[in-house]
């Protein structure tokens, strides 16, 4: 990631700290709400894994503010990587002390710490041991991981309809679905800052196009739960997905429009070489 740069053109009109909590808030409640019903449950961890996806979003656009934008991939992925080991370390807590009763309940939450804390020395390292003069970076790394650990386990919550740790392993981990959601959760949560980044950057633009990524990952993750969820959830969590993906695009394709000076439709590729 670049070193140098500016903040100066990260302009916000939603706080970060807004955003945070309803990440924090809302991927939460989607998670220990997925057991309530074999259909709304799911539901309602995807969409706590949209408010994750949003909050490590801004937190993304926040951080590579400071530089060119190159080092987005690879914060987001570090990011990533230290969530699932965070989420993971968390639920199995409640195998290691089977004889503590909320150790289990207390899964989530504590693999969410579990990953901001381990993000927050990755950052430390990164700013008083390899030099990077980003004063936010401490602050940013923990966030995106943290939210990147909300998200993972929202999508792992849609398709197992909880947070116990044995249906995450058994019907998540064990089946290779967890390779899928870290790549997933990954781009949707850098792809927006990469695909907005520029002089006429817009927050609310950007995370127009974090929540239309978060749909996306929603919509098929209620494809590849068909195989492991309720007939009826994976269906209900396709079905929200793609009518919230629908909306949040239409709402950043608009955006975009309204931000350009014009709009010009350049024509298909040329079939030979000019």
């Amino acid at each position: 990631m670049s070193a140098g740069g500016s903040a100066d053109g990260a302009h916000s009109s939603i706080n970060g700290n807004h955003l945070l909590l309803l990440g924090i808030i809302g991927g939460l409640v989607g998670i220990y709400l997925c057991n309530i019903n074999g259909i709304i449950g799911p539901v309602l961890a995807g969409l706590g894994t949209v408010c994750a996806t949003v909050w490590g979003a801004n937190a993304i656009r926040s951080v590579a503010s400071y530089g060119l934008g190159t080092g987005v991939p690879s914060i987001g992925y570090m990011c990533l990587s230290i969530s699932i080991i965070g989420v993971l370390a968390g639920l199995a807590l409640g195998f290691i002390f089977p004889d503590i009763p909320m150790m289990s309940t207390l899964g989530p939450v504590i693999g969410l710490i579990f990953a901001m804390i381990i993000a927050t020395i990755v950052g430390l390292i990164a700013t008083k041991i390899v030099g990077m003069k980003i004063p936010i970076m401490v602050r940013c790394t923990a966030e995106i991981a943290g939210a990147g650990a909300l998200a993972v386990l929202g999508l792992s919550a849609a398709v197992t309809g909880s947070y116990d740790a044995t249906d995450i392993f058994n019907h998540v981990v064990a089946n290779g679905f967890i390779a899928l959601f870290f790549i997933m959760c990954t781009m949707a949560i850098q792809h927006p800052f990469n695909a907005c980044l520029g002089p006429n950057e817009d927050q609310s633009r950007t995370l127009k196009c974090a929540t239309s990524t978060a749909f996306l990952s929603m919509m098929i993750t209620g494809l590849v739960s068909s195989v492991a969820g309720d007939v009826f959830g994976w269906l209900a969590v396709f079905i929200v997905g793609l009518i919230g993906w629908i909306i949040s695009f239409r709402a950043f394709v608009k955006a975009s429009y309204d931000a350009a000076a014009s709009v010009k439709w350049a024509g298909l590729w040329p079939k030979v070489e000019e």
